[in-house]
C-alpha cells in the first residue's frame, strides 16, 4: 500500500491525499503543499516580468535608444543589417525561453521530489502508530477515576482565588478546550480508520488472491483452447488426407469398373463373332478339324522345351497351328489317320506317300525285270514242240492285275495328297493372314494401350496438380480469415 500510494503521489507532483489518513494528516500534507508552491519555488507565468525582460531588448519598443534616432540614419541602414538583428534577436529570446523553461520544468521536479519525501514520512509515522498502540488510552476504571474526580476538581478550581484570575481569559480556555476535544475526537477516528483500513487490506488481498486463481484459471482454459485448436487442426489435416485416398479409391474403383465393363463388351463380341463363325461353317458343309495337344504330348513338349530353352529364348518359335477348316472327306481322311495334332496327321499321310511312292518304284522296277524275263522265256519257247507254258502266262497275268491295282492306289493316293497339299496351302495362306492381321492388330493395340497410359497419367498429374491447388487455396483462405479476424480484433482493441 505504502509503494502504490508513494507511486500516485509521484504521479501526480504530491497533490493525491489517501483515503486512510485523518484530518490532521490532510491538513499537514495541505500545508506542505502550499509551502512547496507558494513558498520556495514559485510557478513561472509564460506572461510574467521574465518575458517582458526578454522581450525589452526588442528595437521596435518606444523606449529602446534604437527608435529615438534619426530617420533619416535608419534610411540609411542597409536592409541586411535589418534582416540579420532580427534573426539574431529571435534567437536570443527563443534560447531564453528554452533557458526559463528548463529552469521551470526543474523547479517542479524539485517540488515533486519534497513533496515525496514529506509523504513518504507521512506514511511511516502514520504505521508507526499503527504498529504501537497510544498511551493516552485509559481503562475502563481510569475513565470512571476521571469522570468522579472532576466535579471536585471543578469546584476546587471555581472557589480558588485562580479561578478569579483565569476568568478573565475565558476565550483562552474555551479555545484551548475545542483544541483538546477535537484531538479526542480525531484519536477516535484514527482508530476507526485504521480498523477500516486493515479491513480494506484483507478484503484487497482476498480479491488479489482471487484475482490470480481467477487468471490462473483463465491461462489454463486459454492453454487447452489452443491444445484443442491444434487439435482440431490435425482432425481435419487427416480428415483432408482421408478424403483424399478416398477420392483415389473411387478413381480407381471407377477405373478398373470401366475396364471391366470394356472387357465383358469384348467377351460378348467375340462370343457373338464365335457364333457366326460356327454358323457359317456349318452353312459351307465345312469341319474343323485338329485339337489341341492331349496332356501327355505336352509334357514331352515341356521337356523338349526344357532341352531347347536356350535356343527359344534366341529365337521365338513361330505360333502352332492346332486347328483347320476342311471339307467333310478330308476330315474323314483326318480321322482314319488316327488321333493328334493336324501335323501329326499330315505326317502320317505324307509318310504313307513316301512308302507307297518306294512301293510303286520297286514294283516298277520287279514289272520291268519280269517283263524282261518273259520276252527272254518267250523267245526261246517259240521254237518248241509243246507250245508256250500256262505257268508263265498265269504268272504274267496276275502281275498284270497287281500292277493295275498298284496304279490305281497310286493314283488315288497323289489324288488325296495333292488335295490335302492344297488344302494346306490354304490353311498356311490363311494362317499367314490371320498373323499379320493379328501382329497389326496387337501393334494397333500396343500404341492404343501406350496412348491410354500416357493420357491416364498426364490426368493424375493433373487431378495431383488441381488437389494441390485446392489444398493450398483452402490455407491461404484459412489464412486470410486469421488474418481479417485478427484486424478485426485490433481494431476493436483500438
Amino acid at each position: 500500500m505504502m509503494d502504490v500510494e508513494c507511486s500516485a503521489a509521484d504521479e501526480f507532483g504530491g497533490s493525491v491525499v489517501s483515503s486512510d489518513a485523518g484530518s490532521d494528516t490532510g491538513m499537514e500534507w495541505t500545508d506542505a503543499r502550499e509551502s512547496l508552491t507558494h513558498g520556495s519555488v514559485s510557478p513561472v507565468d509564460p506572461l510574467s516580468s521574465e518575458y517582458e525582460e526578454v522581450f525589452s531588448d526588442r528595437p521596435d519598443k518606444p523606449d529602446s535608444p534604437l527608435c529615438n534616432g534619426n530617420d533619416a540614419d535608419q534610411d540609411q541602414q542597409p536592409l541586411e543589417q535589418q534582416q540579420d538583428d532580427d534573426d539574431n534577436f529571435v534567437v536570443d529570446s527563443l534560447g531564453k525561453i528554452a533557458t526559463e523553461a528548463e529552469a521551470r520544468l526543474a523547479a517542479r521536479r524539485q517540488a515533486r521530489a519534497e513533496a515525496r519525501e514529506i509523504r513518504i514520512r507521512e506514511l511511516e509515522r502514520q504505521q508507526k502508530e499503527s504498529e504501537q498502540p497510544p498511551d493516552n488510552v485509559l481503562s475502563p476504571a481510569e475513565t470512571k477515576q476521571q469522570k468522579l474526580e472532576t466535579p471536585v476538581r471543578s469546584r476546587v478550581a471555581v472557589n480558588s482565588p485562580r479561578n478569579l484570575l483565569s476568568a478573565q481569559p475565558s476565550n483562552y480556555q474555551s479555545s484551548r478546550r475545542s483544541s483538546e476535544d477535537s484531538m479526542e475526537d480525531g484519536g477516535v477516528n484514527l482508530r476507526d480508520m485504521r480498523q477500516e483500513m486493515k479491513d480494506l487490506d484483507e478484503k484487497f488481498k482476498k480479491a488479489m488472491f482471487h484475482n490470480a486463481q481467477l487468471d490462473n484459471e483463465k491461462a489454463s482454459f486459454a492453454y487447452q483452447v489452443e491444445l484443442l485448436k491444434d487439435q482440431i487442426e490435425q482432425l481435419e489435416e487427416s480428415h483432408f488426407l482421408l478424403q483424399k485416398e478416398h477420392r483415389d479409391k473411387c478413381k480407381e474403383y471407377s477405373q478398373l469398373k470401366r475396364e471391366s465393363d470394356k472387357v465383358i463388351e469384348e467377351k460378348d463380341m467375340y462370343k457373338s463373332l464365335l457364333e457366326e463363325r460356327d454358323r457359317l461353317i456349318q452353312e459351307a458343309g465345312l469341319v474343323i478339324v485338329g485339337e489341341d495337344i492331349a496332356s501327355s504330348e505336352e509334357e514331352d513338349s515341356d521337356e523338349d522345351e526344357d532341352s531347347e530353352s536356350t535356343q527359344s529364348k534366341k529365337s521365338p518359335s513361330p505360333p502352332k497351328q492346332r486347328k483347320a477348316l476342311v471339307s467333310a472327306d478330308n476330315a474323314q481322311l483326318l480321322d482314319s489317320a488316327g488321333q493328334g495334332s493336324l501335323d501329326v496327321r499330315l505326317r502320317k499321310f505324307k509318310e504313307e506317300r513316301d512308302e507307297l511312292q518306294d512301293q510303286v518304284r520297286h514294283l516298277k522296277l520287279e514289272l520291268e525285270e519280269e517283263r524282261n524275263r518273259s520276252l527272254k522265256g518267250s523267245v526261246g519257247s517259240s521254237f518248241s514242240m509243246n507250245g508256250p507254258n500256262d505257268d508263265e502266262m498265269d504268272l504274267n497275268r496276275e502281275a498284270s492285275k497287281q500292277l493295275g491295282d498298284y496304279k490305281f492306289k497310286l493314283q488315288k493316293a497323289e489324288q488325296d495328297i495333292s488335295t490335302l497339299q492344297a488344302n494346306v496351302a490354304r490353311l498356311e495362306s490363311q494362317v499367314l493372314r490371320y498373323k499379320t492381321a493379328a501382329e497389326s492388330s496387337e501393334k494397333a493395340e500396343e500404341e492404343l494401350k501406350t496412348e491410354k497410359r500416357k493420357l491416364q497419367r498426364e490426368l493424375r498429374e493433373a487431378q495431383v496438380r488441381v488437389e494441390e491447388l485446392d489444398t493450398q487455396n483452402t490455407h491461404l483462405v484459412r489464412r486470410l480469415d486469421k488474418l481479417k479476424n485478427a484486424k478485426s480484433a485490433l481494431l476493436k482493441d483500438l
